[in-house]
C-alpha cells in the first residue's frame, strides 16, 4: 500500500437521477468494469482501492495558480484563497479576476460541497461494509484484523475532517454519518452549527487514542492522519466555533432557520473560547512532549532567521504536523505552475505574474520588530522611510524595502533586488497600465515565499523540486492558541509567550519589550496576534478564512473589497515607486459564508440558503 494518496485503483462515478441528490449518491457500478459495491468488499485489492480514494479530498494549499490546460482548474480544495484575499493577485488562472466581479450562487467558484459529500458517502459505505478478508484458496492476499482496524480509524477521521472543511466554508451543513440508499429520502436538511461542531468533536475524540501516537517518519505514509493531526483539526474546529462568524457575530445568520423553524446559528457563547483554548492547549502540550517544534537553522551556533524562514518550506521537518507525501499525489513538483509564474520575465522562461499586494507588503515589520505605521499595540518604526533609496544586498533600492524583517525578504520580490540564480538586478516591465491580463506582474511585486532557490530554467538546470505541501504546521497553532487564550484569559503569560516564539524565530524582539503596556491588554494583544498571523501565515491558505471568522473583512486593516495597490507600472524610473491603484475588488457581507450550491438548492425542498445569497 505504498504511498496511500498516490494509489487510486478506481474512480467512483457520481450517480444522477431526478429524485436523488448528487452529493449523496455513489453508483454501485464502478469505473473500469469493477464489480458491485457488495462484491468490492469481498476483495482485498478493491477494498484497499476504495479506502485509498477516501483520502483524495485532502487539500493542496501549494496550488495557488492552476490552469485548465495542465490537469484541471483550481477547486476549493486547492488554494485559490490567497488570490482572493488581501495577499496576492494572480494575473493567470481561475482566480485571476474572482474578487473584482459580483457573484451569485449559480456561478460562484471554488466549492467543496459536492466533492466532499461524495467522499463522505464513500467513507460511510466503507465504515458500514468493509470487513476482515481472510486469504482464500491460492490467493494469499488478505485484510487482517490489524489492517482493518487501522483503516476504520483513518476513514472515521477523514469523514470528520471533511465535515470540518465544509463547516469552514459554509457554516451549518447537513451531517452525513451514514450512507443513504436511493430508496430513502435524500433531501437532508442542514444541521445547526452547534450540532455540526459537536459531531465532529465527538468523532475526533473517539479516534485520537486510536491513531498513531507519534508523528509518522516514513515518507510514503506521511499523508496519513496521526494523533497530532487529529488534535490539530480539533483545535481549528473550536477556534472556528468560538470566533464571531459562527458564534453570534454574523447578525444576518441568527435568524436563519430550516423549513421546520430550527435555528442554524446560535447567539454568542463566550464559553466556547475556553473550549477552543483547551483544545489548542492539548495540541501544544502534545507538541511540547517532543513531537513537534519550530523549525530553526543556525549559523555558527546562532539562530539564523533568514535560513529558518526559508528552509521551513523546502523539506519535511519537525514543525510540520500534516503534509502530503514528498512523492505523493499532492507532493509539490511546482516548476511551471509556481516557480515560473514567480520568476521575472527578464529571467529564462519567466512569466512573473503572481504579484504580492502592497497591503501585505506594508504589514510586514521592520527589522526592529516595529510596524511601518502606528498601530493600537506598537508605535511606528523610526527605520522606515517611504522616500529615497537605500542599500539592500549591495543594490540601491527604494527605502520602503530596506531594513525589513526576514519574513518580508522571504515573501516579497521587489524592483532592484538581485535574482538568486543570475545575480542580476530585476526591474519590472512598465508602460502597460491597462493590461491586466498579460503574463507579467500587474503591480511591480512578485511572490517569493516557498520558492526553491535552486530552481531555474537555464539548460542544464533544476526545473522542479519536490517539497511538502503543508496542511498544518506548529507555528500556526502557537498563534491560534495565543488567540483563544487571549479571549478566555488575557492575563495568562502564555498569550505573549507563544506569539513571541514566532517572532523570535523571525529575528525580531518580543512584543512586551517594545511595548510593556501590552501585557494583559486583551484588545492590544488581539490585534498583535492577528498581525502576526497575517505575516507568519501569508499565502498559506488561512488569511481568507481568518478575516471572515473574525468578521473584519470590511475594516481598513483587513479590507477585502475596495482599491488595492502596488507600484506604478506605467511610470518611469522615478515615478514607478509611487503607490498606485491597480485593482478594485468587491466584498459584500454575504461573502462571509459561501452559498449552498445553486444546483443543490434547485433539487431540495429542505435546504435553506446562507444569508444574502
Amino acid at each position: 500500500m505504498k504511498n496511500i494518496i498516490k494509489i487510486i485503483l478506481f474512480t467512483v462515478l457520481i450517480g444522477s437521477s431526478s429524485c436523488s441528490k448528487d452529493y449523496l449518491d455513489v453508483s454501485d457500478e464502478l469505473a473500469g468494469g469493477l464489480k458491485s459495491v457488495d462484491e468490492i468488499f469481498e476483495n482485498p485489492s478493491y477494498t484497499r482501492g476504495w479506502y485509498a480514494n477516501v483520502f483524495t479530498g485532502i487539500p493542496d494549499y501549494s496550488e495557488m495558480v492552476r490552469a485548465d490546460w495542465d490537469g484541471g482548474g483550481q477547486t476549493g480544495l486547492h488554494n485559490p484563497w490567497t488570490g482572493i484575499t488581501d495577499e496576492i493577485n494572480n494575473s493567470y488562472g481561475d482566480n485571476a479576476n474572482y474578487s473584482i466581479s459580483f457573484y451569485n450562487p449559480s456561478n460562484v467558484k471554488f466549492h467543496r460541497w459536492s466533492t466532499l459529500y461524495t467522499l463522505i458517502r464513500q467513507a460511510n459505505i466503507f465504515l458500514e461494509r468493509a470487513k476482515v478478508i481472510p486469504a482464500s484458496g491460492t490467493n494469499s492476499d488478505k485484510i487482517d484484523q490489524e489492517e482493518f482496524d487501522k483503516m476504520i480509524v483513518n476513514v472515521t477521521f477523514m469523514r470528520a475532517y471533511y465535515h470540518y472543511l465544509l463547516l469552514e466554508q459554509y457554516g451549518a451543513i447537513p451531517i452525513m454519518n451514514r450512507s443513504y440508499s436511493i430508496l430513502e429520502d435524500l433531501d437532508v436538511p442542514r444541521s445547526s452549527v452547534d450540532e455540526v461542531v459537536n459531531f465532529i468533536d465527538a468523532e475526533l475524540v473517539k479516534v485520537i487514542p486510536l491513531l498513531p501516537q507519534a508523528p509518522i517518519t516514513d515518507d510514503a505514509f506521511k499523508a496519513l492522519p496521526t494523533k497530532g493531526v487529529a488534535l490539530a483539526v480539533r483545535g481549528k474546529l473550536w477556534i472556528h466555533a468560538a470566533s464571531p462568524l459562527l458564534n453570534g457575530g454574523f447578525e444576518e445568520a441568527l435568524s436563519l432557520a430550516n423549513k421546520d423553524g430550527k435555528k442554524l446559528f446560535s447567539q454568542a457563547d463566550p464559553a466556547k473560547w475556553n473550549k477552543a483554548a483547551q483544545a489548542l492547549k492539548d495540541m501544544i502540550d502534545y507538541a511540547n512532549a517532543g513531537n513537534y517544534q519550530l523549525y530553526k537553522e543556525f549559523t555558527a551556533g546562532v539562530l539564523d532567521p533568514d535560513k529558518s524562514v526559508y528552509g521551513l518550506f523546502q523539506q519535511y521537518n519537525n514543525e510540520i504536523i500534516w503534509a502530503s507525501s514528498i512523492t505523493g499525489f499532492n507532493g509539490i513538483q511546482w516548476g511551471d505552475r509556481f516557480e515560473r509564474r514567480s520568476t521575472p520575465r527578464s529571467e529564462p522562461n519567466g512569466i512573473g505574474s503572481t504579484a504580492v499586494l502592497q497591503e501585505l507588503v506594508d504589514d510586514f515589520y521592520m527589522k526592529d520588530g516595529l510596524p511601518i505605521a502606528n498601530t493600537s499595540f506598537l508605535s511606528s518604526s523610526p527605520l522606515y522611510s517611504e522616500t529615497g533609496k537605500g542599500l539592500y544586498n549591495g543594490v540601491q533600492v527604494s527605502n520602503m524595502w530596506v531594513n525589513r524583517e526576514p519574513r518580508f525578504y522571504n515573501t516579497v520580490f521587489f524592483a532592484g533586488r538581485k535574482w538568486h540564480i543570475s545575480n542580476k538586478e530585476t526591474y519590472f516591465h512598465t508602460g502597460t497600465p491597462n493590461d491586466r491580463t498579460g503574463q507579467h506582474t500587474p503591480n511591480g511585486y512578485l511572490l517569493y515565499k516557498r520558492y526553491n532557490r535552486t530552481v531555474h530554467f537555464n539548460s542544464p538546470g533544476v526545473r522542479s523540486k519536490y517539497r511538502p505541501s503543508i496542511i498544518f504546521r506548529l507555528g500556526e497553532f502557537y498563534l491560534l492558541y495565543a488567540e483563544a487564550l487571549n479571549e478566555a484569559d488575557p492575563g495568562n503569560a502564555d498569550v505573549l509567550k507563544y506569539v513571541n516564539l514566532i517572532r523570535e524565530r523571525a529575528g525580531i524582539p518580543k512584543l512586551e519589550v517594545l511595548n510593556p503596556s501590552i501585557i494583559g491588554n486583551k484588545a492590544a494583544q488581539r490585534e498583535a496576534i492577528r498581525r502576526e498571523s497575517r505575516i507568519e501565515l501569508a499565502t498559506e491558505g488561512q488569511r481568507y478564512f481568518d478575516v471572515r471568522r473574525w468578521m473584519v473583512a470590511e475594516t481598513p486593516e483587513a479590507k477585502q473589497g475596495g482599491d488595492f495597490f502596488g507600484m506604478n507600472m506605467s511610470g518611469d524610473a522615478t515615478t514607478f515607486y509611487q503607490r498606485t491603484k491597480f485593482q478594485t475588488r468587491v466584498f459584500e457581507r454575504k461573502q462571509y459564508l459561501y452559498p449552498v450550491p445553486y444546483v443543490e438548492m434547485q433539487k431540495s425542498k429542505n435546504l435553506v440558503q446562507n444569508p444574502g445569497w
